[in-house]
């Protein structure tokens, strides 16, 4: 079978749309084209003349078409070799427009019932009541047919069951793939809900899937749906119903058959289309001829009144002329009140803009005052802090000048011990030298023979104690420089020890950060955690437990908020511990907290308020009656802020709790010290309280009386931050103070290093100086023992007199090395004292330089705070002037706007005025005086004028005008219409033109089919179209054997028309004829019911088998067969097949089973 694709609807094939180009209708050949029908120019329609006649003599509507005349045989040739090379193809399955299942409830017979269908051939079989013809009824129905073409009924209504009051049809249509319908909704099904209610009324919904929510409710959009799929439910090729089958050959006269065709193809709605279009070209031509004939005297009375209007041009030109003036007039007046008006709006922009730039000036000082006040009182307190600041510095500077007159004046002390020593050593050795030759002497004098030998011993001992005399000087150096170095030493170990100290506060103060760091982190999901390491569980402990009076507040901070984060800091240090403590109400229930709490302390519990400096203790536990007692008299928040003022405190009992313990309505608090020292100063002057204590957010604390106060600063927090209102900003400061910590570890850690070399080094120096003075001990014993043989030689030589001087000697020897040691430390001292003066001496200059460096700030202070007083003075006095200023403008503005309201007033009267005259605003330059004294003069020349020609020449222009105007608006109209007539006969020649060309085609088609069709029974078949007369008859041609008498045998050929065939003949060529009328539809659904009703097994056979071949050589088909019959010996194998069996005869079905 010629494999049928998806095809368009008949009124598609058109491949131009005449009526959208109307000169392209002569691309298409056709039989004949009438004269006049050719293209038409616009130039024909726009000429100059009057006369709108245009030739009236047009074609009829249809023209002749001469039937193309083939062969047969060459057509069955050219059909047989489609077929062989179209022979084994399998058409592609659709997967979109074809139903896929449909639901009846309270349809007709069944009272439910659900059939799905395969993709491409479907049979239907069951016993006749089963209600196979229902279904196909349902289908028509849901897909909007009417009831009486369904042949089962009158109305919609008749299709409810007996018994109920709706019936309910749901098909689902397959939609997906490239062919689908509007996939972004309906995907990947069309559900199509109808459901009847018995008056007879019915209703739509549109869904994507069964349960789904209704997309669409209007019959338009079956309509859409039905167009986009080329399904044409009331077509007999789409759905041919019971009745239909049975008696459509048999009752079908010729024209009933070409009918059947006409309507089956479409071709009848285009044809019933272009008779309607041909009526309304001809009842265009009938009115355009009704126009023609009104034009003469048209044409005469514009004539007639041009030529009266000619004589009196020149009364015209003044009449236009009087009335270009008046206009002109009218609008004089308007120009001179906008003048006025404009001018006026000037003046009120002007003063606008003056006000703007006032209240600029206003907001500029109102903006600058409170910053030059607070400039004022910056620069005024720093000059309070700079003063206190130098007081320290004053008393520094005479500190240190104090202490570097008492080391010179111990250095000139040093100075004169050491003159007085140097005398003593100068006298000493004088007397040395004295007793020296004395002694010279008398060795001369007394033992000449022993003079050599004491002269060898006196130089030898004079050596040996010069030696010694070096080695006692060198010994006390070193022992007094190793002695320095010892203290270094020491000095640099205390810094070591203090180095340490302060890495080991560091890295303690480090874990605290880091312990707050996680305990913040925690606070992101719950604020509880604040409050305590492991606090979760203790909660949960109070929280479950019996209480004898009432379960515990706590701990209490949860219910503390800070307004104020200023005073986190020092408000955390002052309730620190309370704001982590629980209060009770009873002594037994403070008993069994505390037990919990220690149980849990020994668990890991610690309060947010410890820190590892100090250690953890077990939080207070406070004990109050519950009293809501009034506090205000003893409130101190009106004379400034307090902590009470500073807190939000959500409950009552804690706020009692913390006046109780903390007097939190009573301690004040001050940004700075010197704030604090001022509010201190102001309460105690105004005696609010006779002892103030003030809390400063720069974590210092100054309380007292009026005659005794003190200050000092506060210990710093290192708990939990208590406080937390940005968790994310107080991470970062912790971890910025972290960082901070971590860059002092690094300090102090090369501190540490350096110190340990320079001790190192101190040390190295030590034990060389050690060794050197050990050296120094080892060399002066030999010389001493030598010195000593030297001394009894010579005493054994000396006489008494000589061994008493050499006695003296040694006296003043030993003496003189005692100075001169002496002498030594002294000027050490004296070395050392001056570097001390030197050094108390930079530390004057230091601390005088740094004293001296706040007398510019204290100048720069006083010249800034000259300058800010005098630029508020100026702000002032300007504030006061742009007051002043804006009071004026705004009065004036005030007056301008009234005046500009009565001047628009007056101009939207005027200009209305003028625009009863003309449309549009014309401009002069003339005055309205100049304009009135024109318009006089010529009023009188066209009174006069008038008179003259006693004619009113108003009336006259007015009634030509409108003659003309329906004079040239008819002549139009008959061009358009005569174009448009012409355009549309050419547009009907051409799609009659094509109707007959596709009816030949698809008549040459089906006629093909047909007989290829019959040819498989051994039939020969004949479809005989007559266009002409709109008839189509079948003949089948048959031949039978029969046997004479003689014996021989003669074959009688029988030419059978539809009514002659039998039963089997007649249902066979029903088959025959849908299946080559169907190869020319594009509808995707073929249903048909009990079409082997009067078919004998063998032409059953083949008919079935036709009809599978051509589900399966098909595109996108889907055929619904119903059959009463059962279906042996037909195949109905393979996955394109699908065989529906109906249950028996029995009402009230539910879903339907199927076997295969």
């Amino acid at each position: 079978m010629v494999r049928t694709g998806s095809r368009r609807p008949i009124d598609q094939l058109d491949p131009d749309n005449e009526l959208a180009h109307p000169h392209r209708g002569s691309q298409f050949k056709r039989a004949k084209t009438e004269p006049g029908t050719g293209d038409i120019s616009s130039s024909d329609f726009n000429s100059d003349n009057d006369d709108a006649g245009m030739d009236m003599d047009d074609s009829s509507d249809e023209s002749e078409y001469e039937e193309p005349n083939y062969e047969e045989e060459a057509l069955l040739a050219a059909y047989s070799d489609l077929r062989k090379s179209q022979k084994g193809y399998v058409g592609a399955a659709s997967s979109a427009g074809i139903i896929k299942s449909i639901s009846l409830i309270d349809f007709m017979c069944h009272r439910h019932l659900t059939v799905d269908f395969g993709p491409r051939m479907n049979f239907v079989v069951g016993h006749n009541g089963s209600g196979k013809s229902a279904v196909l009824t349902a289908i028509a129905v849901a897909l909007g047919g009417k009831a009486n073409l369904t042949g089962r009924g009158t109305g919609l209504k008749d299709l409810i069951r007996t018994g109920a009051d709706r019936a309910v049809i749901t098909i689902i249509l397959a939609n997906s793939g490239d062919s689908a319908y509007r996939p972004e909704v309906y995907n990947p099904h069309i559900v199509i809900e109808r459901t009847i209610h018995s008056n007879g009324s019915s209703g739509y919904k549109f869904k994507a899937s069964k349960d789904g929510k209704t997309i669409a409710n209007k019959r338009s959009e079956l309509t859409s749906i039905s167009d986009y799929f080329n399904i044409n439910i009331d077509s007999p090729l789409t759905v041919l119903t019971q009745d239909q089958s049975r008696s459509f050959l048999q009752n079908a006269d010729p024209s009933k058959l070409y009918k059947f065709f006409l309507n089956g193809t479409q071709l009848s709605n285009l044809l019933e289309s272009y008779e309607a279009s041909s009526q309304n070209i001809e009842s265009l031509v009938n009115f355009i001829k009704r126009q023609r004939e009104a034009l003469p005297d048209l044409k005469t009375k514009v004539e007639s009144y041009k030529r009266k209007i000619q004589a009196s041009k020149k009364v015209m030109r003044q009449k236009r002329r009087n009335k270009q003036l008046l206009i002109e007039l009218a609008w004089s007046y308007v120009i001179e009140k906008e003048k006025a008006r404009d001018e006026k709006k000037s003046d009120v922009l002007e003063l606008r803009e003056k006000i703007e730039k006032v209240q600029e000036e206003i907001h500029k000082t109102d903006k600058e005052l409170p910053q030059v006040n607070d400039a004022i009182l910056e620069t005024e307190i720093d000059l309070k802090n700079l003063d206190e600041s130098s007081k320290p510095l004053a008393m520094a500077v005479r500190q240190a000048k104090a202490k570097t007159q008492e080391a010179s004046k111990e250095l000139r002390s040093m100075q004169s011990s050491v003159a007085e020593i140097e005398e003593r050593i100068i006298t000493e050795k004088s007397t040395l030298e004295r007793l020296e030759r004395k002694i010279e002497e008398q060795l001369r004098r007394n033992e000449p023979e022993q003079q050599e030998e004491r002269r060898r011993l006196l130089q030898r001992r004079a050596k040996a104690e010069d030696i010694l005399s070096k080695l006692q000087l060198e010994r006390p150096a070193r022992e007094r420089e190793r002695n320095d170095k010892f203290q270094a030493q020491k000095q640099a170990k205390e810094e070591l020890q203090s180095i340490n100290s302060n890495l080991e506060d560091i890295n303690q103060s480090k874990a605290q950060i880091q312990r707050q760091i996680q305990n913040i982190s925690r606070q992101t999901t719950s604020r509880i955690a604040a409050f305590g390491l492991h606090i979760e569980p203790l909660l949960e402990e109070i929280n479950s437990t019996h209480w004898k009076h009432s379960k515990p507040i706590g701990p209490m901070g949860m219910f503390v908020h800070l307004e104020d984060m200023r005073y986190a800091d020092v408000l955390q240090v002052m309730l620190g511990s309370a704001l982590c403590s629980f209060a009770v109400r009873d002594h037994e229930d403070r008993i069994k907290l505390s037990n919990i709490l220690s149980k849990h302390f020994a668990r890991g519990y610690r309060p947010g308020n410890f820190t590892a400096r100090d250690g953890a203790r077990i939080p207070t536990i406070y004990r109050h009656s519950g009293e809501l007692f009034d506090f205000s008299s003893g409130d101190l928040s009106r004379y400034g802020p307090t902590i009470l003022s500073k807190l939000r405190i959500e409950n009552e009992e804690v706020l009692r709790i913390l006046i109780d313990h903390h007097h939190i309505e009573k301690n004040m608090l001050a940004p700075t010290l010197i704030e604090g020292n001022r509010l201190m100063d102001d309460l105690l002057n105004k005696n609010v309280a006779p002892h103030v204590t003030v809390h400063c957010a720069d974590l210092m604390t100054t309380s007292g009386t009026k005659s005794n106060r003190h200050s000092g600063p506060t210990n710093r927090y290192r708990g939990n931050p208590l406080f937390t209102v940005d968790v994310g900003s107080e991470i970062a400061k912790c971890e910025a103070q972290l960082q901070d910590y971590e860059s002092q570890c690094q300090q102090l850690r090369s501190s540490a290093i350096m110190t340990e070399k320079r001790i190192a080094s101190l040390q190295q120096d030590m034990v060389k100086l050690s060794a050197g003075i050990t050296d120094l001990q080892k060399k002066a014993i030999p010389l001493e023992k030598d010195l000593d043989q030297t001394k009894r030689k010579l005493a054994d030589m000396a006489s008494t007199e000589i061994d008493t001087s050499e006695s003296i000697r040694d006296d003043l020897k030993e003496r003189i090395i005692e100075l001169e040691m002496k002498l030594q430390e002294h000027n050490a001292d004296i070395i050392k004292q001056e570097d001390i003066i030197k050094q108390l001496d930079a530390d004057v200059v230091q601390k005088r330089a740094a004293f001296d460096a706040q007398a510019p700030t204290k100048e720069l202070l006083l010249k800034n705070l000259e300058s800010q007083v005098q630029r508020r003075t100026n702000i002032l006095a300007r504030q006061s002037h742009w007051a002043q200023s804006l009071i004026n403008y705004e009065s004036k503005l005030e007056e301008a706007e009234e005046t500009l309201v009565d001047l628009e007033n007056n101009v939207q009267e005027w200009t209305n005025k003028a625009l009863d005259y003309a449309p549009e605003k014309i401009n002069t330059i003339k005055t309205p005086a100049q304009l009135e004294a024109e318009r006089k003069a010529l009023d009188q020349s066209i009174t006069e004028a008038s008179r003259a020609l006693g004619v009113n020449l108003d009336e006259l222009t007015a009634e030509y005008r409108l003659q003309r105007q329906r004079y040239q608006k008819a002549n139009e109209n008959i061009k358009d219409l005569n174009f448009l007539r012409v355009v549309l006969r050419k547009a009907m020649t051409n799609r009659h033109t094509w109707w007959h060309q596709t009816r030949s085609h698809i008549a040459i088609r089906a006629k093909t089919a047909f007989v290829v069709f019959e040819s498989f029974r051994a039939m020969e078949g004949r479809l005989n179209f007559d266009h002409g007369h709109e008839k189509l008859s079948l003949v089948i041609h048959n031949q039978t054997t029969t046997e004479s008498q003689d014996g021989t045998y003669t074959q009688i050929s029988h030419y059978k028309g539809a009514k002659a065939l039998s039963g089997g003949e007649r249902s066979f060529s029903t088959v025959s004829l849908l299946l080559a009328l169907w190869s020319t539809v594009p509808c995707p659904i073929r249903a048909l019911d009990e079409w082997d009703v009067f078919l004998d097994a063998a032409n059953r056979k083949v008919a079935a088998k036709n009809l599978m071949e051509g589900a399966r050589e098909s595109d996108g088909k889907q055929y619904i067969l119903i059959t009463p019959l059962d279906m042996q010996g037909i195949d109905t194998s393979g996955p394109d097949k699908k065989v529906i069996r109906m249950a028996d005869p029995e009402r009230g079905q539910g879903t339907l089973n199927m076997s295969r």
